[in-house]
Parts: C-alpha cells; structure tokens; sequence
C-alpha cells in the first residue's frame, strides 16, 4: 500500500493563535470494484462523505483504481477520489470498455477488491474465481456477495490462507448488522451451537401486510412499490435467499460444510391467508425462520452435512419470541452459543446504507490491522 501526504487541520496554539498541525502522511488503499450497481455506488457515497474522518481519524485515503461490470469498466491504475469515480460513471454507467474480470484485477494495482457482482443462483462460480484471481494478486478481499461464503466457503477461505490474504464478507447476511465481527471479536472461545433468524424483509413485509387483512397478491405489490422485493421476487418468497445466508452464517460460525441446496425450504406462497390471520388474532407472529441446530444423530449421510440440520419455516411465534417484534425491513438473530448461552442481535433498518456501512466496516478493519 503506497503513502500520499496531506496538510492536517488548522488547530489552536498558545493564546489562541492558530497554527498548522504538522503534516500527517496518508496512507493510499487503491480498491479495484467489480460490481458497479446500488451497492456500489452507495458504498463509495459513503467513503466521500468520510472521507475527512479516514484522513484525520486513521491516516487512510481510500482510492477507486478500478471498477468493471459486465457493460463496462474504468480503469485509472493512480487511483480515483470515490466522488470521482461517480462523477466518472453517472446512474453506474462506466464510460469505457467492458474488460474480463481477471484482466481489469490485474491491471488496477489494486490492495483491496471490492465484489460486489450480483449473487448468481447456484455455485457461485464467477464470484469465486474473482476473489480467488484477488488473493493470487496478493489483494485482500472484502465482498457483500454472499455466494461464495454461501456455496464456497471452505474453498476461498483456504484460498485467502494458502495466499496470506485477508477476506471480509459482514455485508453478507444482514447487510450491516456486525454478526461475524461480533463472533470473532466479541465472543472469544464461544462455540455456536446454532441459530435462529429472520433474513428476509420481504417475507416479514407480506406476512405482516396478510395478517392484517390484506391479500397475498397486495402483500407482494406493497412489498415491491416499497423496493423489498424485485420484480421476480421468487428468490425472496421461495425461501433461497434465506438459505444462502443460513448457508454463510452456519459455515463460517459452525464450520457446517453446507451449501443452501442443503436447506430445507418452505416457500411463503404454501403458506394460507387464513393462517397468517390467525397468528395475529391469536397474539402470536408468523415469520419465516431459519433454524440451524447440531444433531448428534445426523451423520455424514445427512443432507445437510454431518451433524447439522438446516430448515426455513413459517414459525408462529410468541409475542414475546426476540424474532416476533421484527417486521418490515427488521431483521435479526438469536445465536445459542456454549459459553454466553443466547446472544440477540437485530437491526431496525435492513437497507442499502447498512449494506453499504458493512462493506465500510470491513474496509476499515482491513485498513488498520494491515
């Protein structure tokens, strides 16, 4: 990583004379993004409205070296300011030349990739080969694109290790909310033993909208005039998205060596009107979870890999369940571990700024503990 410099801040002397603090050499991160959509661009949003606090704060000045999509690319191998880059690309439209991904990695002199390429429906095989090309480089990783965690995870992280290289993935499975970190630095020598989620908004947007009495159909053209879900919105309502992240969530945490086609799915579409309305009438919440939970019976035949059991469910759940509060783009966990028994963690706001925030944090952590 290359060293700039830059004047500090003017701050007050003896008697109120102001004097120039001494200059204070920054330190240049050059991030090569592939993937130049909302996250992307949101995410480099974020590094120009921070940018005075990198610089003051931690001594970092983070530059775009290069970007690619599949419609096309920018490569500025000095480094561009963030704002530069979007100023560069108006709506996302990089202005020169799309490039393979393996050719725009190695021409960026990049430290860090930044994946943020829309999740491929099974195996991940282009995001994968992106961040294993970036640890052949000798970059770090940091990357919002759960496919890889979710389908590949033993495989790029003994990648990152046979490299020397560093991969951070929290934007992953609930957009900002710190679960990995929490695990790695806050729960030392605890053992997940499972877990309980709720990961999806669109599902708790429909079950909530149904159970107040509206139709399936309103529920899902509500969901999507709010922007939860896509215009295909099977990837939500099925319960896949769900899955990939129980996937990297489980992986990572329990080391479960599971993929989400190991995920038992039920989709909210087999779930009655009637059933939704009765919860609430009832005084209780339908969501769909996710369970994770160790079976000792389970054994290396099991689906789900040895030891572990993997389901997304419609769940009725007690008023005072911790998942039963979570609607609309709420999301949470309830981690069982050995050591500090159950750990809650939930974010009120599961949108593109705390999706955008993880891939910061992350960036961050890379930063000051390289």
């Amino acid at each position: 990583m290359r060293a700039g410099s830059a004047a500090g801040p003017a701050t007050a002397g003896p008697g109120g004379a102001a004097r120039a603090e001494t200059a204070r050499p920054l330190r240049d991160v050059r991030l090569c993004l592939l993937g130049f959509g909302n996250v992307a661009r949101a995410v480099c949003e974020l590094l120009a409205r921070q940018e005075r606090t990198l610089a003051e704060r931690h001594g970092l000045r983070l530059l775009a070296s290069a970007a690619g999509t599949r419609h096309g690319s920018l490569l500025a191998p000095a480094g561009l300011p963030p704002q530069d880059l979007l100023a560069a690309a108006p709506g996302g439209r990089l202005p020169q030349a799309p490039r393979p991904a393996a050719e725009l990695l190695a021409a960026s002199g990049a430290d860090v990739l930044v994946e943020l390429t829309v999740m491929e429906q099974d195996f991940a095989p282009l995001a994968t080969a992106h961040l294993e090309a970036a640890f052949a480089l000798g970059m770090d990783v940091v990357t919002a694109n759960k496919g890889p965690i979710a389908w590949n995870w033993r495989r790029v992280a003994q990648a990152a290790a046979a490299a020397g290289r560093r991969l951070r993935f929290e934007s992953t499975v609930m957009d900002g909310l710190p679960v990995f970190s929490l695990l790695e630095h806050a729960l030392p020598d605890c053992r997940v033993l499972g877990f309980e989620a709720v990961f999806n908004a669109t599902t708790n947007v429909i079950a909530e909208t149904v159970a107040a009495g509206g139709s399936f159909a309103a529920a899902l053209a509500h969901a999507q005039a709010q922007g939860y879900a896509e215009a295909d919105p099977s990837h939500d309502i099925d319960g896949w998205d769900a899955a990939c992240k129980a996937a990297a969530l489980a992986n990572v945490a329990m080391d479960a060596g599971i993929t989400p086609a190991d995920v038992q799915r039920q989709s909210l579409c087999d779930v009655p009107e009637e059933r939704m309305q009765a919860a609430r009438a009832c005084g209780r919440r339908l969501r769909m979870v996710t369970s994770v939970w160790i079976d000792d019976e389970a054994g290396p035949a099991s689906p789900a890999g040895p030891g572990v059991r993997v389901c997304v469910s419609a769940e009725e759940l007690d008023i005072d369940h911790p998942l039963a509060p979570l609607t609309g783009e709420s999301l949470g966990v309830v981690l069982h571990t050995d050591l500090m028994a159950d750990v809650v963690v939930c974010e009120r706001h599961a949108l593109l700024p705390q999706t955008a925030y993880g891939v910061y944090a992350d960036l961050l952590h890379l930063c000051r503990t390289s």
